[in-house]
């Protein structure tokens, strides 16, 4: 993305970054429970690695 800036201001500055940032903040939490595949995770473990030996 380019953006062209004619006359550099702080105010034209602020403008454009509150333009571009609309997208809220995540956060760790927000992928907290994310994932709900119906296995439990010690027994996919212990299938992955028995597939490595």
């Amino acid at each position: 993305m380019i953006v062209e800036v004619k006359e550099i201001t702080p105010d034209n500055v602020e403008m454009l970054l509150a333009k571009f940032n609309k997208r809220p903040r995540k956060t760790l939490g927000d992928f907290f429970g994310k994932l709900k595949r119906g296995i439990d995770g010690l027994e996919y473990q212990k299938a992955m690695r028995s597939e490595w030996g």
